[in-house]
């Protein structure tokens, strides 16, 4: 299999990575804030609220720290990426020439959707 570079090739990675980095700002979002809030409670003074805010604090710890705002962006965004993988790599599919050249823009705006899909 010989892998040809081509602009979509680029476009999809270039979207990949735009992803791949709001996903990490997201996780550090979280971080930061959780600092933020121990620091708060560690600023409290020793009593029932602080031991209660410790608590949901440690409760918070295991929850995932990014999560999907619209299961229907995502789904839209996994259809959109395989028909874009599909239409690249199926050589004897009937599609227009126009899909077949411009074949990236589906996992291009699947990535960019991914985006808006995860809080």
């Amino acid at each position: 299999m010989k892998l040809e570079f081509n602009i979509g090739i680029a476009v999809t990675a270039f979207t990949a990575l735009l992803f791949y980095f709001r996903i990490a700002m997201l996780r550090g979002k979280k971080r930061r804030l959780a600092k933020e809030e121990m620091i708060e409670i560690m600023k409290m003074p020793k009593g029932k609220k602080q031991k209660e805010r410790l608590a949901a604090q440690e409760r918070k710890r295991n929850i995932p720290s990014f999560e999907v705002s619209s299961w229907v962006v995502i789904g839209i965004a996994i259809v959109l990426m395989l028909a874009g993988i599909v239409i690249r790599n199926t050589a004897g599919l009937e599609v227009p020439q126009i899909l077949k050249d411009y074949w990236w823009v589906g996992p291009s705006a699947g990535f960019v959707l991914f985006m808006f899909g995860f809080k």
